[in-house]
C-alpha cells in the first residue's frame, strides 16, 4: 500500500523521483494523475504525509495487494476521521469530504480507483520492485546479524544516526509537520520498511495504533530501471530464466526464495542454477541447513 501510494506522489512530484524517470514517463498520464482522483488528493497530502490509515505498518513482508486493500476497506470510520484530521486540521480538501462523512463508502471507492492503478501501473513491474525490497530485506538482515543494530543503522539512510551508549536513534526528516521531538518508543518496537519510491527520503510514523515505522530507500534503487535491460541482453546467451535467475542474485538466495521471487518452479529454479555453478557464474554457499546461491566474480563482471 505504502509504494502504491508512494508512487502516485511520484507521478504528481516528478522532479523529485528522476530515478524513476522511466517509469514516470510510461505513466505520466495516467487517469489517477490527469482525472478526478482521491487516490492523487490522498498522495498529496500535506507537507508529504499521509493519513496513517492508508500505509499501515506492515506485519509481513509476504502480503498481497488484495490483502491490503482488504485491510484498507475494513478501516474503522473513527479512524479515518481521526487520521485526516491529524493530516488536514480543518483544511480538508473538498475532494475528501466525502471521505469524511461517510468513511465506508468512501474507502470502497478509493481502494477501487486503487485497485485500477495497481493493475495498470505497478503490477507489471511488481516484480522488479519486490526483487528489490527482498534484496534490501535480505541484506540488512545479513548485517544485523554479523555487525550488530549499530552497524545496520548506520548503512540504511544518511538522515539515520543511531548511538548505542543511549539507545537513541536520531532521525533527520525532510517532510516534518509539525515538527517531531524526542519520543520514548516504550516497548512498541520499531519496523525498517525499505521502498522504491520513499527515495531520496525517510518517512516516519508513530501515532497510535500502528507500531512506529521507519521507511527509507531500498539500497539499489538508482538501477532499478536498469536492471531489466543487462537482463534482457544475458537472456540472448543465458537463456531468460537463467538471465533473471543470476539477476536476482545481486543478493543471496535458496532456491525456494528465488523459484517465488521469479515465479518459476523449484526443480526448474536448482536446474539453472546447477547451469550457472558449472559456468562459473553463481556458487552455492551452506549456511547451517540452507544452502544459498550468489553470483561469483565472474558472474558479477556481466554487470559491469
Amino acid at each position: 500500500m505504502w509504494e502504491l501510494l508512494a508512487s502516485v506522489r511520484a507521478l504528481l512530484r516528478p522532479a523529485a523521483s528522476a530515478v524513476h524517470l522511466p517509469w514516470l514517463s510510461a505513466h505520466r498520464a495516467d487517469q489517477v494523475v490527469s482525472g478526478p482522483s482521491v487516490a492523487r488528493e490522498l498522495a498529496a497530502g500535506a507537507a508529504g504525509r499521509l493519513p496513517g490509515f492508508l500505509a499501515p505498518t506492515p506485519d509481513s513482508p509476504l502480503t498481497g495487494p488484495a490483502e491490503e486493500l482488504a485491510r484498507l476497506r475494513a478501516t474503522p470510520a473513527e479512524q479515518v476521521r481521526r487520521d485526516l484530521a491529524a493530516v488536514y486540521g480543518d483544511r480538508l480538501p473538498a475532494a475528501l469530504v466525502p471521505l469524511r462523512e461517510a468513511p465506508e463508502r468512501g474507502l470502497g471507492a478509493l481502494a477501487e480507483e486503487l485497485a485500477g492503478f495497481w493493475e495498470r501501473a505497478l503490477a507489471p513491474s511488481w516484480p522488479r520492485l519486490r526483487a528489490l525490497l527482498e534484496s534490501d530485506i535480505h541484506h540488512r538482515a545479513r548485517v544485523l546479524t554479523e555487525r550488530g543494530p549499530a552497524a545496520m543503522l548506520g548503512e540504511v539512510h544518511q538522515g539515520l544516526t543511531y548511538d548505542p551508549a543511549a539507545g537513541t536513534l536520531r532521525v533527520a526528516l525532510r517532510w516534518s509537520v509539525p515538527a517531531v521531538g524526542a519520543e520514548r518508543l516504550a516497548g512498541r518496537g520499531l519496523v525498517l520498511v525499505p521502498s522504491a519510491f520513499a527515495w531520496p527520503d525517510v518517512y516516519v510514523k508513530t501515532s497510535l495504533p500502528w507500531t512506529p515505522v521507519i521507511r527509507y530507500p531500498a539500497r539499489g534503487v538508482g538501477a532499478l530501471w536498469e536492471a531489466a535491460a543487462a537482463a534482457d541482453d544475458l537472456a540472448a546467451v543465458l537463456g531468460a530464466s537463467r538471465a533473471r535467475l543470476l539477476d536476482l542474485l545481486e543478493t543471496p538466495a535458496g532456491t525456494v526464495e528465488l523459484a517465488h521471487r521469479a515465479g518459476l518452479a523449484p526443480g526448474g529454479v536448482s536446474a539453472h542454477l546447477h547451469r550457472l555453478a558449472r559456468a562459473g557464474l553463481v556458487a552455492p554457499h551452506r549456511t547451517g541447513r540452507t544452502v544459498l546461491y550468489a553470483r561469483t566474480a565472474r558472474g558479477e563482471a556481466l554487470y559491469r
